[in-house]
């Protein structure tokens, strides 16, 4: 299901100098840093309707980390049960490991919300944790979900409504103040890169897994 790319060491080694440099510049306070966030910051917030801001909190809600984590138990769940056994523990395994990289990053970076968050987004502020267990649930769902969809409309439609759905989610931080827009971007390429690491370890181990019971029968 996930094919070898070539140019997958070529991605990662272009997620993990894009993801450093960001951090670095924001842990180091630049002035460019500060000024890209404001413009961006203010792109989003064009409105302060009262609708906006319900919706924006229901999007974040249901894409917290929690529940992010809830999400793709369930999707795991059901890819055991129709014999994607092997994809159901990857999708975990890439969801936790997503998590950690996050909570690492966070406490080494620790950069602080934005001033008038709401009371309940506590701790650090980079990278988003949201967007980051978003954009792994979104990828699991392009990458192994669409693929085995029955007709390519289907697909298609999966496709962007859960892309859509990750644009939203994004948009939700930056306008409730939860986040600034590097911080979204700086989950998106942590979980990029994350990613390519995964799909490396699937193509090369997942052969390998088919000898053991828990994944007799599983598909590739």
């Amino acid at each position: 299901m996930i094919d070898k790319s070539r140019s997958r060491p070529v991605k990662f080694v272009v997620g993990v100098i894009l993801f450093a440099y960001l951090s670095y510049f924001i842990s180091d306070g630049a002035v460019g840093i500060d000024l890209l966030d404001v413009a961006l910051t203010s792109l989003v917030q064009v409105s302060n309707s009262g609708i906006w801001v319900a919706f924006y909190k229901v999007i974040a809600w249901l894409a917290s980390p929690g529940m992010d984590v809830l999400w793709i138990i369930i999707l795991a769940f059901l890819m055991y049960g129709f014999k994607y056994k092997i994809q159901a523990f990857w999708s975990l395994a890439y969801m936790v490991g997503a998590m950690v990289l996050g909570f690492i990053t966070k406490h080494v970076v620790g950069r602080a919300r934005p001033i008038g968050h709401l009371a309940q987004d506590t701790g650090y502020s980079y990278p988003s944790g949201h967007v980051l267990g978003t954009f792994v649930l979104v990828s699991v769902i392009v990458m192994l979900v669409v693929p085995e969809l029955p007709s390519y409309r289907m697909a298609m439609i999966v496709k962007w409504v859960s892309v859509v759905w990750l644009i939203l989610v994004i948009f939700s931080r930056i306008y409730l103040n939860a986040h600034y827009p590097t911080d979204t971007l700086g989950a998106v390429l942590l979980a990029w890169t994350w990613s390519q690491i995964m799909q490396w370890l699937y193509v090369f181990g997942a052969p390998g897994l088919l000898k053991w019971p828990l994944f007799y029968r599983s598909y590739l």
